[in-house]
């Protein structure tokens, strides 16, 4: 039962991860590598928020929202929007810059050392059947992540924008010509990975610590189920993280902890051997 559990929380945080990454694939195409560090520094734009000016939650969450807003546009506008038209080679590139200066400047604005973040609630330990345990923070990670993926699965489709944006990543030009905002398109994008992976930080930083390299590993490792799935597919996320979860804790409870990375990369070998596009990603038709 504790490896279930155990699964269940993982996947969760590996999920929220995964969908930072597959948004900006779907929306722009290229594989955003600066994904670790927006799950930093928007944990600590919600801790200043939060803990360091202990404002109302509702008012923190507001103006957490409202700052990965502006560093979307910012994103968009002072940096892609200039690239546009460049090889993807390129495009991924940018994003190993965007790493290294939202790095610097995490580190030079809140520092390197670690803090603890204010939580909503006294973090309790529930028993489960079988002998299992789970915390409040394990729950409401686990909850939060089911609303994150219902809430994209009504946004894309339903919504205008949710299918612009797929339209926008097949082909940007037909998508302009067609009368569809693009940078409009991209600043939602840039927004919805950002939150995403923020989410993600803030979690992670409630169940252990939060510091500048919170997104180091796991955000490196959360392509792992966006592979997995499909880097194309909103509804593959939860797959991909439920297996790749499973496997990491299994093959940790079996080989021991330093085999955790090794594991998720294996899982990843075996599926893309088998389906190159992930489990539910769809196959891309190039035409010459």
């Amino acid at each position: 039962m504790d490896l279930v559990v155990g699964s269940a929380m993982l996947a969760a945080m590996y999920a929220l991860v995964a969908f930072a990454w597959i948004i900006m694939f779907r929306t722009t195409g290229i594989l955003n590598l600066a994904t670790g560090t927006h799950m930093a520094i928007g944990a600590y734009i919600f801790d200043t928020l939060s803990t360091r000016w202990d404002l109302p939650w509702i008012v923190a969450v507001a103006g957490w929202l409202g700052t990965t807003l502006a560093i979307a546009w910012l994103t968009q506008y002072g940096l892609f929007r200039k690239l546009a038209g460049q090889p993807e080679f390129v495009l991924v590139v940018a994003t190993i810059g965007l790493a290294s200066l939202l790095r610097g400047l995490t580190s030079m604005t809140w520092g390197t050392g670690s803090r603890v973040m204010k939580e909503p609630f006294t973090d309790q330990l529930f028993q489960l059947p079988g002998g299992a345990t789970i915390t409040s923070n394990g729950i409401m990670t686990i909850i939060v992540a089911v609303i994150v993926f219902a809430a994209a699965g009504w946004f894309f489709s339903v919504t205008k924008s949710g299918t612009e944006m797929r339209v926008a990543s097949e082909n940007p030009i037909l998508a302009a010509q067609s009368g569809i905002h693009i940078d409009r398109v991209y600043v939602i994008g840039w927004w919805m990975t950002i939150t995403a992976a923020s989410l993600a930080g803030i979690l992670y930083a409630y169940n252990t610590a939060l510091s500048p390299g919170i997104g180091d590993a796991l955000g490196l490792r959360g392509i792992a189920p966006a592979l997995v799935g499909g880097l194309d597919s909103v509804k593959g996320v939860f797959v991909g993280a439920v297996i790749v979860a499973a496997a990491e804790v299994l093959g940790v409870k079996l080989l021991g902890g330093g085999l955790q990375d090794v594991t998720a990369w294996i899982v990843i070998l075996v599926v893309l051997l088998i389906r190159p596009n992930g489990l539910f990603g769809s196959a891309r038709v190039e035409r010459v």
